[in-house]
């Protein structure tokens, strides 16, 4: 899969732009979230440093920073002095370790920016065939994504959801499968690899936000 060597840095500014637009009320549902949640720079420090040992967990915490055509994928905590860069992304994924280090990044071809809905994609990650195929229903937005002989699906967004896109693509978590993050209307869903099982799936992470803010 080829892509320009800025697309990383586009794609993760794009879900920066929808969590900054959550940050008013990210305070508010720190507390009772009890899956992964993403966050961008400005929350990190404004939020999450700054509030102590309540309401945020202190630990599960990653961070995520583009590069061209990769992302540096580090643990940190709330505590650490290291200033936050302004482009980073922060993950809280309790339970669901990520591979640290510089991490390529693989993008699907431009069609999956705006995937067409009902249409099957064949794909090829890391040498392993895949497929995905998105389809608006009841729920939500409905991402069924199949490889290694199994099939896993996600309903994501409102139940009225009209616009979706696969930001990247990546193995994120070191088990040479694709973990993907997704946009759908206002919000961004990581869906991790590892924590997924055959059949209906949560997201291992969303991003709270609207595209209006």
């Amino acid at each position: 899969m080829q892509t320009r060597p800025d697309t990383t840095l586009r794609a993760l500014r794009d879900l920066a732009l929808l969590a900054a637009a959550g940050l008013a009320a990210a305070s508010l549902w720190a507390g009772s979230l009890q899956e992964g949640y993403i966050v961008e720079s400005g929350t990190w420090q404004q939020e999450v440093q700054r509030a102590g040992a309540e309401p945020w967990p202190q630990d599960g915490w990653y961070r995520l920073v583009p590069q061209q055509r990769a992302l540096e994928v580090r643990a940190v905590r709330p505590a650490d002095v290291a200033a936050a860069p302004a482009d980073a992304l922060y993950l809280h994924l309790p339970g669901a370790p990520l591979a640290e280090g510089v991490r390529p990044t693989y993008f699907a071809p431009s069609a999956l920016q705006l995937p067409e809905l009902g249409q099957d994609y064949e794909l090829t990650f890391k040498g392993q065939r895949f497929a995905l195929r998105v389809e608006n229903v009841v729920k939500g937005m409905q991402y069924t994504i199949a490889y290694g002989g199994h099939t896993y699906s996600y309903v994501l967004g409102p139940f009225d959801a009209t616009t979706t896109a696969v930001r990247l693509v990546a193995d994120l978590d070191g088990d040479n499968l694709p973990d993907f993050l997704v946009q759908v209307d206002g919000a961004g869903y990581l869906l991790l690899s590892s924590r997924a099982v055959p059949g209906a799936n949560l997201p291992a992470a969303e991003l709270f936000a609207s595209l209006d803010g």
